[in-house]
């Protein structure tokens, strides 16, 4: 038997298999998927952590704290968006007030929940780019990328990939960046159906999901840019307004809740001028610079850092804009627009602002939200290769699909707009002593909780004063920061934001770190106010992390 006649026969039968994979789709994503979630396992096992702690960026305390006073209908001062805390809130009922005691269940959600659906939107919205072919090549692209990554950067940055940004990247943590992407992803993808016509119920849904990532974090609903590109590639007029009309529901929902917790809205910059009768007329002035740094420089500092670390920063730089050269030679120039300006809001926005930063780690965090639209431009390059195109055939069309049904709006409206709103309206803000406090320290200010299960008691010991407390139990090894506040009046200053909300700032000075259940101090100020603050962190490190909560104050005898 010739070579030729073997390679003939080897083809069809992969032709036959390839054909039967096709059509099994749920077969096909339920395996990747629990591939997914093994490989997810497995780099748990793996990667440093502190029990349920991995590397997390700190923002994850203010989410909780919110969340937890949000459970107990109390509004307090807070830069955090309302779609995470309202999750975590009916969880610290259980839980209690901490990240750390909420970790396992946020980590489930994400694993187990928010991951498939990640794997299922990549795979629609590739099918809808080149058939179900397309969309099994994009979702095993989207399980294996993040480590396949690993051996493309020089060694002495695979630490900062491996330890800090993969679990942040796979849902290991309790920061918002893995729930955004997903919700940014699932709003994508429901706009790539609204592309086909008489899809207005899914443009309404889309249009919601992108309302809700806005909820989550502000910076998500830059995906409205990719979306103002599409509708009208596609002449889809009334799915547009219909896609607007829902997106701009939760925007006035965001607007509501930044209204009742901050008293103002940050785009907003709140300036009282005041005149010499003594009158004080508000001028609002549109910030937009806190937002949007067009840094030309910091740019180019980025891409040199690429340079440094990753093999080839031409191929990452050149790879979705051949991709997008593939979407658009199979003529799908509508979802080419929403790739195009997905990824391209982000990088302008985010890419180009100074917090963005490939040697601190923080470049791929903060384009989380874009990195599915990367991903499936890279997935849409073999479809350049000269008549590939052609002889798959049927293999590339797009599968049939009908429009979402009612009740699935119905739903998104009331998660994402009503119940959020009546919980936002029910709660009252907090009065001072507030249940959070916000330490003045160097490293930054966090909403952080006073935890009443850590009961302190004070003893004079000889000349020294033993401090006694009882706490736990944690996900994690803690370590506990004896603080000491020397104000007669009491360790904590309350001041209004915008005369709304009331805030409380914790000012102490640190006396000591221990791990045990008691500390003395040595030289105790008679009448100071004593409260042990509970940290962790990744590396179990006591030099490292944030205060995660705090306990009430106690005070020394005199």
């Amino acid at each position: 038997m010739s070579v030729a006649t073997n390679s003939l026969a080897a083809a069809r039968g992969a032709g036959r298999t390839l054909d039967h994979l096709l059509e099994r789709p749920r077969t096909v994503l339920a395996t990747l998927a629990a591939a997914q979630m093994a490989a997810t396992l497995v780099l748990a096992l793996r990667v440093e952590h502190n029990g349920w702690v991995y590397f997390q960026g700190g923002d994850q305390i203010w989410f909780t704290t919110t969340g937890w006073l949000l459970g107990g209908l109390q509004l307090a001062p807070t830069e955090a968006s309302y779609l995470l805390p309202l999750v975590q809130a009916p969880i610290t009922w259980l839980t209690g007030p901490t990240y750390v005691q909420l970790l396992p269940a946020l980590v489930v959600l994400n694993v187990l929940v928010l991951g498939p659906i990640a794997l299922l939107c990549v795979y629609g919205i590739a099918a809808r780019i080149g058939g179900r072919l397309l969309g099994y090549w994009a979702a095993l692209l989207w399980v294996i990328a993040p480590y396949a990554a690993i051996p493309l950067f020089v060694e002495r940055y695979h630490e900062k990939w491996t330890e800090q940004f993969l679990p942040q990247a796979t849902g290991l943590t309790a920061m918002a960046d893995y729930p955004s992407m997903v919700v940014v992803l699932a709003a994508a993808f429901f706009v790539t159906r609204s592309l086909s016509p008489q899809r207005v119920p899914d443009a309404v849904l889309a249009g919601l999901l992108l309302g809700a990532a806005g909820g989550l974090k502000p910076p998500n609903l830059l995906l409205g840019f990719g979306a103002a590109l599409a509708y009208p590639m596609a002449r889809r007029w009334r799915e547009v307004f219909a896609f607007g009309a829902a997106a701009a529901v939760g925007l006035l929902m965001l607007a509501f809740w930044k209204q009742r917790t901050l008293g103002a809205l940050p785009v907003l910059a709140l300036q009282e001028v005041r005149l010499a009768a003594g009158a004080t007329p508000a001028a609002f002035d549109f910030n937009l610079d806190k937002y949007v740094q067009l840094d030309l420089d910091h740019w180019r500092l980025q891409m040199d850092q690429l340079r440094e670390f990753f093999f080839s920063p031409r191929l990452a730089q050149w790879a979705p804009l051949a991709g997008l050269l593939a979407v658009l030679r199979v003529r799908r120039g509508a979802i080419a627009g929403l790739l195009a300006g997905w990824l391209g809001a982000f990088i302008i926005v985010k890419g180009f602002n100074e917090n963005a930063d490939i040697q601190a780690n923080t470049f791929w965090r903060l384009l989380m939200p874009a990195w599915p639209a990367y991903l499936l431009l890279l997935a849409s390059i073999p479809l350049l290769v000269p008549r590939l195109f052609r002889r798959l055939g049927p293999r590339l069309t797009p599968p049939a699909d009908h429009s979402v049904r009612a009740r699935w709006v119905v739903l998104a409206l009331v998660l994402a707009i009503l119940l959020p709103a009546a919980a936002t309206a029910a709660s009252s803000r907090v009065a001072p002593p507030t249940p959070a406090i916000v330490p003045a320290t160097p490293s930054g200010e966090i909403l952080t909780p006073v935890d009443t299960s850590i009961a302190v008691t004070a003893e004079r010991v000889g000349t020294g004063l033993r401090l006694s407390w009882r706490a736990g139990p944690w996900r994690a090894k803690v370590f506990y920061r004896v603080f000491r506040g020397t104000n007669p009046d009491g360790d904590l200053s309350c001041t209004t934001s915008n005369s709304v909300t009331w805030v409380c700032r914790y000012y102490a000075e640190s006396v000591g770190t221990t791990r045990d259940h008691t500390f003395i101090v040595a030289d105790p100020s008679p009448g100071a106010t004593y409260r042990i603050g509970v940290g962790t962190n990744w590396a179990n490190d006591p030099n490292l992390g944030d205060i995660f909560a705090f306990s009430p104050p106690v005070r020394a005898p005199r």
